[in-house]
């Protein structure tokens, strides 16, 4: 997996992993466009080649894939400002 994951970082390009960063912190396309100061079509282009070079099929792929370049899924969750461990199900008390 790690060597993967090297490979998948030594293949895209910086803009590439930007983006995957820009992913991996539940940016939009708009979002990430605005920040990256192109337009979402060019947005969309980079995907396209990330998806190419990857091989990944679906958004999930690429989500996984993101969080996994960007660092950990802990630190995306945090944050997107949510607890990275569930709370118990508890009676609410009325």
């Amino acid at each position: 997996m790690i060597d993967r994951l090297r490979e998948v970082v030594r293949i895209v390009s910086g803009r590439e992993r930007e983006v995957l960063g820009h992913i991996a912190r539940g940016a939009t396309y708009r979002e990430i466009a605005r920040r990256m100061d192109v337009s979402p079509h060019t947005v969309d282009t980079y995907m396209r080649r990330i998806r190419a070079k990857t091989g990944a099929r679906n958004r999930m792929h690429l989500l996984l894939l993101a969080l996994s370049v960007e660092g950990s899924l802990v630190n995306a969750i945090e944050d997107m400002g949510l607890s990275p461990t569930p709370k118990s199900p508890g009676r609410s008390r009325v």
